[in-house]
């Protein structure tokens, strides 16, 4: 048991590692997020994309696997009407730990 799951914590690091500074950013909001649903408008100042741009950046994200599963899930549409919700992929993603891979890389 100990064994699939270092190597399932691996396997995400090592795509954390290969995420671009928006990509970055945008999971740090999703991390630092309630239950780990964001709007996407919620990180338009930290990842400083907006629009169709940003929207990119969380489709890009949605179609990283850990296995068979997304680091992260559509959730719906936002309450405004406008863009998506996204939810941090929890089965696949330690939120703790997530966070501070994600210091660890912003600060190199």
């Amino acid at each position: 048991m100990w064994i699939r799951y270092s190597l399932c914590v691996d396997k995400w690091r090592s795509k954390i590692y290969r995420l671009s500074l928006s990509q970055l950013k945008a999971l740090e909001v999703l991390a630092a997020s309630k239950k780990g649903i964001i709007e996407a408008d919620e990180s338009i100042k930290v990842v400083g994309l907006k629009g169709k741009n940003l929207g990119g950046v969380f489709s890009a994200l949605s179609r990283q696997k850990i296995g068979k599963e997304s680091l992260i899930l559509p959730w719906g549409r936002s309450e405004a009407g406008r863009g998506l919700r996204w939810k941090l992929n929890t089965k696949v993603v330690e939120v703790k730990e997530l966070r501070s891979i994600i210091k660890e890389v912003l600060s190199l």
